[in-house]
């Protein structure tokens, strides 16, 4: 068995109702609440938090419209710094908690942020407390140690690994005003991520371990697709997300050929304007079927294992893209596309560029 490393970061709550959690761990501190566009008063988390800091009287801040955008880090920063605050509290999807996150780090790293956010090491520096809840679960990130920025103003972006929650609480009752599209994006997200962890992994544990959520991650969305207010189903979703970003599984890979994957979905969003969700579910089966002809056996392993599918490699793409297609997700794309255009794009994969023009041209309708 190879080495690896069990990582327990941060300490996961899954709650029904948040607000007795919530007082728990902001006991003691200023807190900064920090969120998105306006979906976190909808859901009623908004309320939740503000009811429960205000009549136990922890006094708090309010950070709305945060974003990955670094300007709004920095503001961000500023605003805690100004009023004394001591744990960031951060709650959305991807972006928000990742803004989250480097506001946490950029609190008592702020001069030279931007060197971590393009890939200085930031894991076991000092931090302010931050605990996070994700209302669009997918990414994992509340229990992930990777933060994405950008910046409009020169163009960049960067990815820091290595800045954990202290806390992520789970409550499915916050995605149930998400759309029936939207809903089933975050289950095919989440499948699609711990996917990603699973192929390759030699480990029998984690990698049975990891089939087992793929299994219940898409069992549970095919459920929602009939019964959207099932809190189980979205619970499950929403602890597979959590999975995806742990150290639970994976910790058998000896390559990690299935990290290609997240190389390849930016290329739809470039090419063809489409958001992470419907590029990485859209590129997924067209990854495997090219992937087969590198890694046959643990493509044909996992197709099997995780949805029993035993013909070919070709075959069994098709099938999952029908799957995906049955459950209301567009896989193919409008227009046309060069090579030209493709090859512009940064993509580093074990892939040729031929291989690549391929898979992005098996979009097209």
């Amino acid at each position: 068995m190879k080495d690896f490393i069990y990582r327990n970061d941060t300490k996961l709550f899954f709650r029904n109702n948040i607000q007795e959690t919530i007082l728990n761990v902001a006991k003691g501190h200023k807190v900064m609440f920090v969120y998105g566009n306006g979906s976190v008063k909808r859901n009623g988390c908004h309320n939740d938090i503000v009811q429960a800091l205000t009549e136990a009287r922890i006094p708090f801040v309010e950070y709305g419209e945060s974003s990955r955008e670094f300007a709004k880090i920095q503001e961000g920063i500023r605003l805690a710094k100004a009023n004394g605050v001591t744990m960031i509290v951060g709650v959305g999807g991807a972006s928000v908690m990742d803004s989250a996150k480097l506001m946490a780090f950029g609190f008592c790293h702020e001069a030279d942020l931007w060197d971590y956010v393009k890939g200085k090491d930031p894991y076991g520096l000092e931090r302010l407390p931050l605990t996070l809840i994700p209302t669009y679960p997918s990414s994992g990130s509340e229990n992930g140690l990777g933060a994405v920025s950008v910046d409009s103003r020169t163009g960049e972006f960067g990815i820091t690994y290595g800045i954990p929650a202290d806390y992520a609480i789970l409550c499915p009752k916050y995605s149930l005003t998400l759309s029936k599209e939207m809903t089933t994006y975050t289950g095919l997200v989440t499948l699609v991520q711990l996917s990603a962890c699973v192929l390759g992994d030699k480990n029998k544990m984690s990698y049975d371990a990891g089939i087992s959520y793929i299994r219940n991650v898409l069992e549970a969305t095919q459920t929602l697709q009939q019964h959207p207010d099932d809190l189980d189903a979205r619970g499950i979703i929403m602890m597979g997300a959590s999975l995806s970003t742990s150290s639970r599984i994976g910790i058998g890979k000896e390559e990690t050929f299935a990290y290609d994957i997240y190389e390849l979905e930016f290329l739809p969003e470039k090419l063809f304007g489409s958001s992470y969700r419907r590029s990485l579910t859209s590129i997924f089966p067209r990854f495997l079927c090219a992937m087969g002809k590198h890694h046959p056996e643990e493509i044909g392993k996992y197709y099997l294992d995780a949805f029993g599918l035993d013909s070919s490699i070709e075959d069994s793409s098709q099938k999952l893209i029908e799957l995906f297609s049955g459950l209301g997700v567009e896989m193919s794309y409008n227009g046309q596309i060069t090579r030209e255009q493709v090859d512009t794009i940064p993509c580093h994969t074990e892939f040729s560029k031929e291989e690549v023009f391929d898979i992005i041209n098996s979009l097209i309708r």
